[in-house]
């Protein structure tokens, strides 16, 4: 009984493990299943994914090479931008130095400005002293200044300047002979009669023993600057007068007014001051031979016509202290002549009364070496020579008496020609020969009565050996026998 029991109590439990394990096993198989549609759906799932992955890899790809061609196309603009902006850069950069450049040279030029502002500043102060020919008056009217050499030149132009600033003296670039700076110091006072504060004095600045080479000259001057530049004025208003009272008029018409003018206004006097310059002469009227000359060339100068001083040795009196003399050559109608207003009667004292007899009113060389002897520095510079006698103030007015002819008979047509009319009270006749004047003057009242025939007639004559010349003087009296 007990074998049979347990039998079905295992069947019982076998039918439960059966039960079990089929319901385990529908529960795997739908497990399963569901694993395996899971599966599948993953699968598919996964081959949707791989194809899309796919797919987005193909347009990531194709983007990639997209995005690849962009961004070379970029890289390209990059670079083509990059090389823009390089050139761009470097343009940039050139203009920035041009500019900069620009900007230098404006601040040079605003420095430059600054410094021509400075400097204008400070020449509206106190002007840039100037050493060059602009400072030479007239310079192209100086005969001898043009004749000197380049280097000489060169020296008189330093010797002006220094002069015209009232400086002590000069120093040479090179030295130059004593015999070169005797000639131009010459030439400042006598070609330049605008120097009118140079004294006469120098002191040379000798480099040897033999003092035949200097390096320099130191000047002496007669006047303060401030006294100069108020004479200097007063001689402008001169000449400005001068011109205006000359009007039109022909060169040899300009040369007899100076003449006379300066023989009526001056009185000589060789102790003066300033009786050696133009403004002693012309505006203070004392003059001697320096200031008389100078101031008859300048005269002539300013009228436009060529003239100059010379200076040599008077051969009447070569014993005295200072045996020197001045005077003028000048040129009329082309040709040179020689004129010496100071050998002239001019007078000594304010009361005198003196006429010219014009002895050496343009005479040519002949007549004029015969009692002046030109210092030699003159003929080596190329003094001009004075051949003709055409414009001679005796030849152009007929009052010339030659020594060929009967000399009566030829004063006789003089006197009838100028005294006839009783309009002159003086005349000047020239002689060609000194003998034959010497003569004359003899002769002359005898002559002169004979002519005029006239008791109320008053007359007398003046003989000059030097100029060979007889003044005579007329005068007319009343009815009883008073002037």
């Amino acid at each position: 009984m007990k074998r049979s029991l347990k039998i079905p109590a295992i069947l019982f439990i076998l039918l439960i493990l059966c039960f079990t394990a089929c319901n385990r096993s529908n529960d795997n198989s739908v497990s399963i299943s569901d694993n395996t549609q899971s599966v599948h759906e993953s699968s598919e799932k996964k081959s949707e994914n791989s194809e899309r992955n796919i797919s987005q890899k193909e347009n990531s790809s194709t983007n990639k090479e997209i995005q690849i061609s962009v961004s070379s196309k970029v890289n390209e603009q990059t670079e083509i931008s990059m090389e823009s902006k390089e050139a761009s850069s470097e343009e940039s950069s050139e203009i920035r130095e041009d500019k900069s450049n620009v900007e230098e040279s404006s601040d040079e030029v605003v420095s430059e400005n600054s410094d021509i502002q400075s400097s204008t500043e400070e020449v509206s102060e106190e002007p840039e002293k100037v050493f060059d020919e602009s400072m030479v008056y007239e310079s192209d009217k100086k005969y001898f200044v043009q004749e000197l050499d380049e280097k000489l030149y060169k020296c008189f132009i330093k010797m002006y300047c220094s002069v015209m600033y009232f400086e002590d003296g000069v120093h040479f670039a090179e030295d130059i002979s004593s015999e070169s700076l005797d000639t131009m110091m010459f030439l400042l006072n006598y070609d330049c009669p605008e120097l009118i504060q140079l004294n006469g004095d120098y002191s040379p600045i000798y480099v040897d023993e033999e003092c035949k080479k200097v390096s320099g000259v130191y000047f002496t001057y007669n006047m303060s600057e401030e006294s100069y530049n108020e004479y200097i004025d007063e001689l402008k208003l001169f000449f400005e007068t001068l011109k205006a009272d000359i009007g039109e008029k022909s060169d040899i018409e300009k040369e007899k007014y100076v003449y006379d003018m300066i023989f009526e206004d001056i009185v000589y006097d060789d102790a003066n001051s300033y009786s050696g310059t133009v403004w002693g002469t012309l505006i203070n009227h004392i003059g001697r031979c320096e200031g008389i000359c100078k101031s008859f060339m300048w005269c002539m100068r300013e009228l436009d016509v060529e003239c100059m001083c010379v200076s040599g040795t008077p051969k009447w009196q070569t014993d005295a202290v200072y045996a020197g003399h001045s005077w003028n050559i000048i040129k009329i109608n082309g040709k040179y002549y020689n004129v010496d207003l100071t050998i002239d009667d001019i007078k000594e004292n304010e009361n005198q009364v003196c006429h010219p007899n014009y002895g050496f009113f343009n005479v040519n060389d002949e007549f004029n070496d015969k009692t002046h002897e030109v210092y030699g520095f003159y003929r080596e510079l190329g003094l001009p020579e004075c051949k003709s006698d055409k414009a001679n103030y005796h030849k152009m007015n007929g009052l010339m008496v030659y020594s060929g002819e009967d000399v009566k008979e030829q004063l006789m047509e003089i006197f009838e020609k100028n005294f006839s009319d009783n309009k002159i009270d003086n005349l000047s006749i020239k002689f060609d020969n000194l003998s034959v004047m010497n003569k004359s003057c003899v002769h002359m009242e005898e002559w002169l009565k004979e002519f005029l025939r006239s008791e109320n007639i008053n007359y007398s004559n003046v003989c000059d050996e030097m100029c060979q010349t007889i003044t005579v003087y007329v005068e007319v009296l009343g009815e009883e026998g008073e002037e």
